[in-house]
């Protein structure tokens, strides 16, 4: 079992050295099984991150257009860092939604401009993550921001994680905060937990 902390850092440093076109390969896999599994789940309001080009994430924006043009009656989400905080709000986020740069110059809807969304009303979460077990627990960045957001969601509402990678055996240093996944798609496959 290894730590999170080494995880983050070495999770973090091979996804950044992924060469653009290996990058887009996997992109483009995660998207198509992505879009396979929401086709069967139609969930109704899906919050999806966006994201932080500088540390080569998973790109969720061609997702988020897929979900605009063949599943209009979803209501697309997206998450705003409250500053100086560890809590994020939520908000709709339509072709329309005024867009701003955080801090870590993510992109989240402008709060005064947007229709804010609760946690319950919430039915799946695209999860962003470093690297995942075959638990279905994930390591983030550490700021612990959406393993406080999702203790808020309904218990039925459906964590998806997403990664470049396929899971280690296990984080050897969980603890009662961290919040496991549904599932989590991958290139190759779709881990359900």
């Amino acid at each position: 079992m290894i730590n999170k902390a080494i995880l983050r850092q070495q999770f973090l440093q091979r996804r950044i050295s992924l060469f653009e076109e290996e990058s887009q390969k996997k992109n483009d896999a995660i998207y198509r099984l992505t879009k396979n599994v929401f086709k069967v789940y139609s969930k109704k309001t899906v919050h999806v991150f966006l994201p932080q080009p500088e540390k080569n994430e998973v790109d969720t924006w061609k997702l988020v257009r897929w979900f605009w043009a063949n599943l209009p009656k979803s209501q697309i989400v997206a998450p705003y860092v409250i500053p100086g905080t560890f809590e994020m709000e939520h908000y709709e986020l339509n072709k329309n939604t005024p867009l701003i740069l955080n801090r870590w110059k993510i992109p989240e809807p402008d709060p005064v401009k947007s229709k804010k969304i609760h946690e319950d009303q919430i039915d799946a979460v695209l999860v962003p993550l470093l690297i995942f077990d075959k638990k279905g627990y994930r390591v983030g960045y550490g700021g612990g921001y959406y393993d406080r957001f999702l203790k808020k969601c309904r218990p039925d509402t459906v964590k998806i994680g997403v990664s470049f990678f396929e899971p280690v055996d296990e984080i050897g240093d969980l603890d009662a905060h961290d919040v496991p996944l549904n599932m989590c798609i991958t290139p190759e496959y779709v881990y359900r937990f």
